[in-house]
């Protein structure tokens, strides 16, 4: 039984580009569409070197626009670095050690985030970021 290449890279493509549907990553979707470009260029031309020049070509530049321009898109871990040693103000008490504390993010706003502190807060206080723990960032009071 004979396979066509281009069929299969086809497939291993779209395959690839569901698995990124899963994972929020794009690690998966740079290759998988570079797959489908070669595989749907080796079905019409049966050039496999010119296929395998696409691949590389398509799967490099989408790797270099994903990691160059769409990393810059924040996402949970960007803001929690932006937040670190950042000041912000108690708004609000949760429980014994947990508290609301809005940040101010230059351009981007405001955000609120519970924030843990062994040290009893009040509301209005200056509080800075001195680390995260769990899905909390840990504050300590500013003087």
């Amino acid at each position: 039984m004979k396979v066509n290449l281009g069929l299969l890279f086809f497939t291993v493509g779209v395959a690839l580009v569901l698995l990124e549907l899963l994972s929020p990553t794009l690690y998966f979707f740079p290759a998988g569409v570079g797959f489908i470009a070669s595989g749907l260029f080796y079905y019409f031309t049966e050039n496999f070197t010119l296929s395998a020049l696409t691949f590389f070509i398509l799967t490099a530049a989408g790797y270099y626009i994903s990691f160059k321009h769409i990393k810059r898109v924040k996402g949970l871990k960007s803001v929690l670095e932006e937040l670190q040693r950042q000041d912000g103000v108690v708004i609000g008490k949760l429980d014994r050690f947990t508290y609301e504390v809005r940040f101010p993010l230059g351009a981007a706003g405001e955000e609120v985030w519970n924030a843990y502190s062994e040290e009893e807060l009040e509301y209005g206080d200056r509080v800075r970021v001195i680390g995260i723990k769990g899905n909390k960032l840990v504050v300590e009071k500013v003087s």
